[in-house]
């Protein structure tokens, strides 16, 4: 039994506490939770994220923190289906405020989601068995991870100017408010332990992905429409959404 204090002083009812994984926090440089204790505290400044209340680290070595989340609920949530198109938009303008953060200086704090930095990461995971093969999607499945990672150094693309990125996007991370109305505004932005710099294509493949499970493929048009990219490029989404596959 693990048993911890923690002191909130101003968020309560308080609305989230995120927890290491078991055995994961220990064995690893920076934890996931303080991977995004480090996130929210930088981008804090700039866009509607989740306060970082209180944080600490637990006597079995894992890092845990309570979050005060903005209001709203995530665009992927049953309230936010009334209107799918409506709530697309509101994904793909949220995703465009992230990616006009100006990303200076950010890869030096090691917020780092560039391919020299990714590739290695994932092929550890692979090599080390932290990956479940069976995490793979339908159409991967048919090919052995150590494959497709030799696919992703084969069409490696040339990376498009870093931009400031999620690196975990979809419509669970978009909170909106007044999902019945036209006028629903987005009100917050969550789950950024896995930000970072990077080609926007990495956030672009995920949120069409996103699009796609959550509502239909025929919105993912609409999602690359509302952020401002007309043609988006179909190699790179086919490219990133395999890389996606080992995130």
């Amino acid at each position: 039994m693990v048993v911890q204090e923690f002191n909130p002083s101003d968020a309560w009812p308080l609305q989230a506490l995120i927890l290491d994984p078991v055995g994961n926090a220990v064995a690893q440089p920076t934890s996931p939770v303080d991977a995004e204790i480090q996130r929210l505290r930088w981008i804090g400044a700039t866009l509607p994220v989740p306060q970082v209340v209180c944080s600490a680290q637990l006597t079995d070595g894992r890092m845990a923190a309570v979050l005060k989340y903005p209001v709203g609920s995530p665009a992927s949530a049953a309230a936010n289906r009334v209107d799918p198109e409506h709530s697309v938009r509101k994904a793909a303008r949220a995703l465009r405020m992230v990616h006009r953060t100006d990303p200076n200086d950010i890869a030096d704090r090691g917020f780092d989601n560039r391919l020299d930095a990714l590739l290695p990461r994932i092929e550890d995971r692979v090599a080390t068995g932290a990956f479940d093969p069976t995490d793979l999607s339908g159409p991967y499945q048919r090919y052995a991870p150590k494959r497709l990672i030799e696919m992703l150094h084969e069409g490696r693309p040339e990376e498009l100017h870093g931009a400031f990125g999620h690196g975990s996007f979809g419509l669970h991370a978009v909170l909106l408010d007044n999902p019945d109305e036209p006028g629903g505004d987005i009100t917050g932005i969550t789950d950024w332990s896995r930000a970072g710099t990077a080609d926007p294509y990495l956030d672009l493949a995920a949120g069409a992905r996103s699009v796609a499970s959550v509502f239909a493929a025929e919105l993912v048009p609409v999602f690359f429409d509302e952020y401002g990219l007309a043609h988006p490029d179909p190699l790179r989404l086919d490219y990133y959404g395999l890389l996606i596959e080992f995130l």
